[in-house]
């Protein structure tokens, strides 16, 4: 028989209380094992009864719900704790989940909301436990036995919205992982990504998970996390909901990229079609940013400023490969006619094709065994094939002048 999902209430209403434990008690799956009223009660029931899930207000006497979540999470880490609060400010979500809250339920919710949220985030709680630090064979305490790997990331950006670029993103990423390459895509796009959707995965964890302990990411804490696809291509989504967006700053983007990329081979970015602080980060890191257009005035328009300011930002010229999306030689505009326009060349032209919008509703990768001979299929394997060509033999450049005794960032994974 599954155990029951143990949860403790901490609200310093007493009506509040009878009303959750109300909502609850009809679930065979949940068991209510304790009430609290203030945080010094709930900071003494947790550690006595060791509950799985904490239902927790914001505003307090004695000790607030932030101040109880820091203590708890210390002392009973198994326990995850969802923030319950009448405040929807970002400020009130930032400080919630940088004191280790798992989730965020607004008053008044319903039963249904309450139940979802407990079951999600008991299902999808992470293993934090600390990398382990060997010595080495001289007996020198703590240093850490290296692997070098150098990947790459590859940026996914388009200036203007529904042009494909998710879908672009999630089918190169597909053919890099079945190709045998260790890939990681992750979903860039953290108010309103779609990676999740259109790959069928169901979410347990996401980057901001990563971001509030990328100071201490290790193999188990990111197979908690990160997702692993049929294709073997590995998965890091956004945030569950739009405003948690807000807890991720364009500097710990940065800061987690750099460190995934010693795990990866190559790390897909799909982003949104907005340029702001945490997109230009992500642009910055890039080894390769794919800029996606199609045959449109509007479209090529929006790429050409694009370009603008790609040589502001004095991004090499390599570092830029236009792809033409949805192309048609029904339409007037021909990708010869963009090539010249934008004074660029297109590195790849992807045909239009209906299956496309079908596979994407499904949650199927368009790369798949029964559909290779299609010209969309061979036209993103050929990206694929591109990327990992050029790409790879950077790589292996990389490592030869790291042998010969250029500094090298310190490996926290594979050691």
């Amino acid at each position: 028989m599954t155990e029951k999902i143990r949860v403790l209430i901490v609200d310093d209403i007493p009506e509040t209380r009878e009303n959750v434990r109300k909502l609850l008690q009809f679930e065979s799956d949940l068991e209510v094992i304790g009430h609290a009223g203030t945080g010094g009660e709930a900071i003494k029931l947790a550690e006595e009864q060791r509950p799985n899930i904490i239902l927790m207000d914001i505003n307090m006497p004695d000790s607030d719900g932030i101040t109880a979540s820091q203590q708890i999470t210390k002392s009973v880490p198994e326990a995850q704790v969802i923030i319950m609060s009448v405040q929807s400010e970002a400020d009130y979500l930032r400080r919630a989940m940088l004191a280790g809250a798992r989730d965020f339920l607004m008053k008044p919710f319903s039963g249904d909301e309450l139940v979802e949220a407990v079951r999600r985030v008991h299902e999808t709680r992470p293993v934090l436990q600390k990398a382990v630090v060997t010595q080495s064979s001289a007996g020198s305490a703590g240093q850490i036995k290296e692997s070098v790997r150098e990947g790459n990331i590859i940026v996914f950006f388009s200036p203007k919205g529904g042009l494909g670029t998710t879908t672009i993103a999630v089918n190169t990423a597909v053919s890099m992982a079945r190709a045998g390459n260790k890939t990681l895509l992750v979903d860039g796009s953290l108010q309103f990504g779609d990676v999740g959707i259109m790959l069928n995965l169901k979410s347990r964890g996401s980057v901001v998970d990563l971001i509030e302990n990328v100071s201490d990411l290790d193999q188990d804490l990111l197979s908690s996390v990160i997702i692993e696809h049929e294709s073997g291509l590995k998965v890091l989504l956004a945030p569950p909901r739009p405003e948690m967006a807000e807890l991720v700053s364009a500097d710990a983007m940065k800061t987690l990229l750099d460190t995934l990329r010693q795990a990866f081979d190559f790390i897909l970015i799909d982003t949104s079609s907005s340029l702001n602080d945490i997109s230009l980060a992500m642009l910055d890191t890039a080894d390769r940013i794919i800029l996606i257009t199609r045959q449109s005035l509007p479209s090529i328009k929006n790429v050409g400023r694009f370009f603008d300011l790609s040589e502001g930002l004095e991004y090499e010229r390599s570092k830029v490969v236009l792809v033409v999306n949805h192309a048609s030689k029904k339409v007037s505009i021909s990708v010869k006619k963009i090539e010249e326009t934008l004074k660029w060349p297109a590195t790849i032209v992807i045909p239009e094709d209906i299956i496309a919008y079908s596979a994407a509703d499904q949650g199927i990768p368009l790369v798949r065994p029964d559909w290779q001979k299609r010209p969309v299929v061979r036209a993103i394997n050929r990206l694929s094939d591109h990327l990992v060509g050029e790409l790879g033999n950077a790589r292996k450049i990389s490592k030869a002048e790291e042998s010969n005794g250029s500094p090298s960032i310190a490996r926290l994974f594979n050691r």
